[in-house]
């Protein structure tokens, strides 16, 4: 049995045990706290966390190639253009010992030429291993190794209040290598932006908000918590300027979206699913219409022609209450639950079409990139051209009628097929085969079943065949 320590013994341990685990505070000549020694602590604590990380975090400058077209001259296949080089700064963080590099999608999407500055004053030119648009992710390659891969934080312990750090490239201040920092605060956790990555179909859901400044030029920047891990990817600012107003977004490194970064950096290509319907939150009396509590449900309010849920009958007015036995709770989570359906894949969907409730079978069909927008009538992304509706302004740029019909092209992406068939940025689309087209909708519904090579009738340039 073992032996008892004395009592005065027992005080006497005690008493230093609580010496030893007391706060360590400073301290001025009179003996009080000093204030200034104690943020001079705290300021050490983010220099430290800021050298640390910065040799896993890259500038980025990225090129963009414009053909641009003067109105009204066509003399030649060549005539009337000039090409324009646009050129967009933006940050990355390094994610792989062997070059890997991880920014946003939109940062690198219709480069022509990608260029990394690290640390250390060095460029290098850099490729595109795999993108994904609608998670608005990128990774990137560069021959230099090895390099510093910053260290994902456990997403479990992230929460609203704690300090955060974000490195990068605003404005092109990074060129020479020395990346600016901010510090900030998580302000929130699953903020959704509507409206501000629908015209390219991405899925911003769920977004870290921050205090941390962001400028243009951080976009694909790493945002970092206070032990130097990462936690989020700089996306996007709130503002009704140029330039920061105090609210940034993120998005969140989740268990999901560091399964996502995996599939990208094996160069897989992700694949989403899609109905084919534009949806918004239920009004109160719908709500109590159906019989149903608050988030709970989406209305449709247009069903695309020929897509999933037109084959099943789902109608514009349908209230979808559960989707594969599973409660809707608003817009972004059916998006999010339709995304993650394996495409192929019969989904049970319950409906409420008053007075009745119904459920339909849909076979979920592949989210494709020419299905940008199709209800919006906004620009679409097809065999390499990007087309958008007419305009008033555009007409008068293009010498056209008022009354001229078809739809226009805003952008041709390099090595294209588009580019290939010598299609020209201003180019008026007035056909597709035989069958005249009005606007981008009905120019979707026409080309959405041409699998070979199609014929489109350009405004004063004749007949062009866009291969696959």
């Amino acid at each position: 049995m073992p032996r008892l320590l004395p009592l005065w013994l027992c005080v006497v341990l005690l008493f230093l045990l609580l010496i030893v685990a007391a706060p360590v505070t400073s301290v001025g000549d009179d003996g009080a706290e000093d204030p200034v020694a104690t943020l001079e602590t705290v300021q050490r604590a983010f220099q430290q966390v800021i050298e640390r990380v910065s040799p896993s975090v890259v500038g980025i400058r990225v090129k963009r190639r414009y053909v641009a077209v003067l109105p009204g001259v066509r003399d030649g296949p060549d005539a009337g253009t000039f090409e324009q080089l646009v050129v967009v700064n933006a940050s990355g963080t390094v994610i792989g010992r062997d070059g890997l590099i991880l920014t946003n999608e939109h940062v690198i999407q219709s480069a022509s030429q990608i260029e990394v500055m690290f640390h250390d004053g060095r460029t290098l030119p850099a490729a595109i291993v795999s993108a994904d648009p609608r998670a608005d992710l990128a990774v990137l390659r560069v021959e230099r190794a090895p390099l510093e891969p910053a260290k994902f934080c456990d997403w479990s312990s992230v929460a609203r209040g704690q300090w955060t750090i974000a490195l990068g490239n605003p404005f092109g201040l990074g060129g020479d290598g020395q990346l600016s920092a901010s510090v900030g605060v998580i302000s929130n956790l699953s903020r959704r932006l509507p409206g501000l990555g629908e015209v390219d179909d991405r899925l911003y859901h769920d977004m870290i908000q921050t205090t941390a400044a962001i400028n243009p030029g951080n976009s694909g920047g790493p945002l970092f918590n206070i032990h130097g891990e990462l936690v989020g990817i700089v996306t996007a600012m709130h503002t009704r300027s140029a330039v920061d107003e105090g609210i940034g977004f993120a998005i969140p490194l989740t268990p999901a979206r560091r399964r996502l970064i995996e599939q990208l950096v094996e160069g897989r290509s992700i694949e989403y699913g899609y109905l084919g319907v534009t949806v918004r939150s239920p009004e109160q009396v719908e709500r109590a219409t159906a019989g149903i509590g608050q988030d709970f449900g989406v209305v449709v309010v247009e069903v695309e022609s020929g897509g999933p849920a037109a084959k099943v009958n789902i109608r514009e007015g349908d209230l979808i209450l559960r989707y594969k036995h599973q409660q809707v709770r608003g817009p972004a989570n059916l998006a999010e639950q339709v995304a993650a359906t394996p495409v192929g894949q019969s989904v049970p969907i319950d409906l409420y079409r008053g007075p009745k409730r119904l459920t339909v079978s849909v076979i979920i069909d592949r989210r494709q990139v020419s299905r940008i927008s199709w209800m919006r009538g906004g620009a679409i992304l097809w065999r390499g051209m990007r087309l958008a509706n007419l305009t008033p302004d555009s007409r008068l740029r293009m010498n056209a009628d008022v009354n001229a019909t078809g739809v226009i092209v805003i952008d041709v992406l390099e090595r294209s097929p588009a580019e290939r068939a010598r299609v020209q940025i201003g180019d008026v689309i007035e056909q597709v085969g035989e069958a005249p087209v009005n606007d981008i909708v009905g120019f979707r519904r026409r080309v959405s079943s041409q699998a070979g090579t199609v014929a489109i009738a350009v405004r004063g340039r004749g007949t062009l065949k866009v291969p696959p």
